[in-house]
């Protein structure tokens, strides 16, 4: 029964159920309903998600440590970086404020690149299949919680606002968070993690999951 359902997909748009086909390389399979676009095929899926979840992580530490933007107001200058924004939102006693803050555009966000990082790494050795399948569930649940984007949105609304009597200077970690998204936006759209459970059935087999 659970390799008749293995064959199966759903358009994540219209929910329609569709029959997996084998694709060809570089070739993608469309939903007949709404024409979304259902899976591709990816010749090196793992090492590809990999060095870019790597890069993600790599700018995510960047941009959490240096700074985001510098206002000038009439030669009057303040540099935004995260430690200022939390520090200011614990001194006005906005508690729960700043620990969602924190959980939602960095711990969360952290947690993920590393652990897609960690199960990328232990599909290429082949090892953990239970831990890797663990951390694909975890992964799947968490992903929702990760609103960098939406904070980096809030930062650009902020910045028009502020076109018209300051001057704005981006800092290193300004196209820090540019290159998050920008990645982001790649492995979550265009590397489907329905893919990488195709590549994790067809590297463990159902026989080797919890091993």
């Amino acid at each position: 029964m659970e390799d008749e359902l293995n064959k199966l997909i759903i358009c994540k748009k219209c929910h329609t159920l569709h029959k997996k086909i084998k694709l060809h390389h570089g070739t993608k399979a469309r939903c007949q309903l709404c024409d979304t676009v259902l899976y591709r095929h990816h010749k090196n899926l793992i090492d590809t998600t990999l060095a870019l979840s790597l890069v993600s992580l790599i700018s995510l530490v960047v941009a959490f440590s240096f700074s985001i933007l510098t206002i000038n107001i009439n030669g009057i200058y303040q540099s935004l970086d995260m430690t200022s924004i939390f520090i200011t939102i614990f001194e006005h006693k906005q508690y729960l404020v700043g620990i969602m803050l924190l959980f939602l555009i960095f711990i969360f966000p952290t947690f993920i690149f590393i652990a897609i990082v960690i199960l990328l790494i232990l599909m290429k050795l082949k090892r953990s299949g239970y831990l890797v399948k663990r951390l694909l569930i975890l992964i799947a649940k968490l992903l929702p919680w990760s609103m960098i984007d939406i904070f980096f949105i809030s930062i650009l609304v902020a910045m028009v606002k502020l076109f018209d009597f300051a001057q704005l200077e981006l800092g290193i970690g300004f196209g820090a968070f540019c290159v998050i998204l920008i990645l982001n936006l790649f492995i979550l759209k265009r590397i489907s993690f329905s893919d990488i459970w195709e590549r994790y059935d067809y590297i463990y087999g159902v026989k080797n999951a919890k091993r």
